[in-house]
């Protein structure tokens, strides 16, 4: 009898620390809330150090100074956090980085100051802090310039053959580079999502979770506004080039966009989240039934009506070149990544401005009529 009660003693204390042992790694291992974007993952280990994935699927640790990397995960390659040296390639990552603060951080950027509306970013060049690096818009980054800067860290994208082309260049020389895939989401939120991202190289975590979780409630608020109304609008959104027509598909980011704001986009058919190139009389065709153009470029390549008509005279009686109502973006249109708040109040004003009186569009403009 002894025996039998010794064994289930000895048994009954196997299990407890078994238990003990599955309770701790649940204690010391949790994962960020990743809701919409698909590009990352954040998991927190033991010691405040985090576990994290990037957009080509890298694998870091990001370690504060001072703390030990736990047992078994020595070999994963270490960033010490918070950031406070970092080259930006994109200026998508600024405006991300603006909520929370930590723009003082970046002392390259791949973005000419005369292109910038980022005002923290206009200071750093400056004051100097900020040197350009090259890259401009699609081409090659200066290597030699960055490694100059010493970053503790280089955000860049890739998706495009020559931008892998830049990063594989860029880890050769043994920089740190870190993938920030940021525009494929096909989601605004998801866009957004990726401040999540950036803000665990700053311990910015909570900082970003609280920006996300305020700008989904803003859009959540505009969304029941617009509910009470029983108004459709359908809504053309395309640019042209030569002749030729561009549009969003419908599982895209701007179809979602229009939609969040209470519109019917004409190309919702239209399979993917890629965009299509369309003949102008497709355009002409589906545009018909649209109240509202949103002609998706900025000045100084659209400044009117008149130049819209004059390249493309088969547009000329379309409804919305007769009403006037055709917008377009303004100059710093994607440098407000951090705001997709403000762009769907921009949208649900546009298709319903009787629901939002005495509001002023933010980030798009009509377009003049000459």
């Amino acid at each position: 009898m002894k025996k039998i009660i010794f064994s289930l003693l000895i048994l009954s204390l196997v299990i407890g620390i078994v238990g003990c042992k599955n309770d701790a790694k649940e204690q010391t291992s949790a994962k960020t809330n990743v809701e919409y974007a698909s590009g990352f993952t954040i998991e927190s280990l033991n010691n405040g150090i985090k576990k994290i994935t990037d957009g080509e699927n890298q694998t870091f640790l990001l370690v504060s100074e001072g703390n030990k990397v736990p047992a078994g995960y020595e070999n994963i390659p270490q960033i010490g956090v918070p950031v406070k040296r970092a080259v930006i390639l994109s200026v998508t990552f600024g405006a991300l980085m603006r909520p929370l603060g930590v723009l003082d951080s970046v002392v390259g950027s791949g973005t000419l100051p005369d292109s910038l509306y980022i005002e923290e970013m206009k200071q750093g060049y400056d004051s100097s802090r900020i040197k350009y690096v090259g890259g401009g818009t699609m081409g090659a980054p200066d290597f030699e310039a960055i490694q100059l800067l010493k970053p503790d860290i280089v955000f860049c994208s890739t998706g495009y053959p020559d931008w892998l082309e830049y990063y594989n260049k860029m880890k050769s020389v043994g920089l740190n580079v870190v993938v920030c895939n940021d525009y494929l989401e096909v989601d605004p939120l998801a866009r957004l999502e990726w401040i999540k991202f950036i803000a665990a190289f700053y311990e910015k975590d909570q900082e970003g979770e609280n920006y996300f979780n305020g700008v989904v409630g803003k859009i959540t608020d505009i969304h029941q506004k617009i509910m009470v109304s029983s108004y459709l609008p359908t809504v053309l959104w395309a640019s042209i080039f030569m002749g030729t027509c561009y549009v969003s598909n419908g599982d895209s980011y701007v179809a979602k966009m229009i939609d969040m704001a209470g519109g019917y986009y004409v190309f919702n058919d239209l399979p993917g989240s890629d965009t299509s190139s369309i003949s102008l009389e497709e355009l002409y065709a589906r545009g018909k039934m649209a109240n509202v153009f949103i002609y998706a470029s900025t000045p100084p390549y659209i400044n009117s009506i008149k130049e819209i008509v004059d390249g493309n005279p088969i547009l000329v009686d379309l409804p919305t070149m007769v009403s006037g109502e055709i917008y377009c973006f303004q100059p710093w249109y994607f440098q407000i990544s951090d705001k997709p708040d403000e762009l769907v109040q921009d949208l649900a004003y546009i298709f319903r401005p009787g629901l939002f009186p005495g509001y002023k569009l933010k980030h798009f403009m009509l377009l003049p009529k000459q």
